[in-house]
């Protein structure tokens, strides 16, 4: 049930303040942005078992090893295994699941070369159904708002959410709105079903 209710907040997917609407989902009621649906509030103090193995891809070398520390060194990841493009992350995450590895979130960049973060995706949840196996969280990163055609991405490749990475100022701000992500996705695929 969607109350009649909007209101401005910070979306850290969005990385900026949208208005918002509130939905009653069993007596429990949630704040989402109008633009990508991601719950508005701060996850920051939310608890999350660091994820066993992260792939990021991204064809910028700095934003990989951006990725990297932030995921590392704020306790949300114990490994994180870089790719440069869409082709190297589809090898990369089929040879970790030959060598029997728990692949716990990937991070896809939406604009890069040979094969974009959304075809790689889709690649992913077509090797993940064919294998048999649960969908692996994604958080794609983009320079660009999502927009209704990226909210149909978002849909399909559930469990996905997006962070708008051109919006923050600085490298801490952008790292922090990705904590607020990661842990949004991390504790969804922990939580008991």
């Amino acid at each position: 049930m969607i109350e009649d209710e909007t209101m401005t907040k910070f979306c850290p997917a969005c990385g900026e303040n949208v208005e918002t609407y509130i939905i009653d989902r069993m007596g429990f009621k949630e704040m989402l942005c109008i633009h990508c649906g991601m719950i508005v509030e701060d996850m920051s103090h939310k608890k999350v078992i660091p994820a066993e193995l992260v792939i990021a891809a991204d064809d910028s070398l700095m934003i990989v090893e951006l990725l990297k520390e932030m995921m590392v060194k704020g306790s949300l990841a114990t490994e994180v295994v870089g790719c440069h493009d869409g082709v190297d992350f589809l090898s990369t995450f089929i040879r970790k699941l030959k060598e029997e590895n728990s692949i716990s979130l990937v991070i896809l960049d939406v604009a890069m070369p040979l094969l974009n973060g959304v075809n790689a995706a889709i690649a992913l949840r077509a090797v993940e159904k064919g294998l048999n196996i649960p969908p692996t969280p994604i958080l794609f990163f983009t320079a660009q708002k999502c927009d209704e055609n990226f909210q149909k991405v978002l849909t399909y490749c559930k469990p996905a959410e997006y962070v708008n990475k051109g919006i923050s100022s600085t490298p801490d701000q952008l790292a922090s709105r990705i904590k607020q992500v990661t842990i949004k996705l991390l504790s969804e695929s922990q939580s008991p079903k």
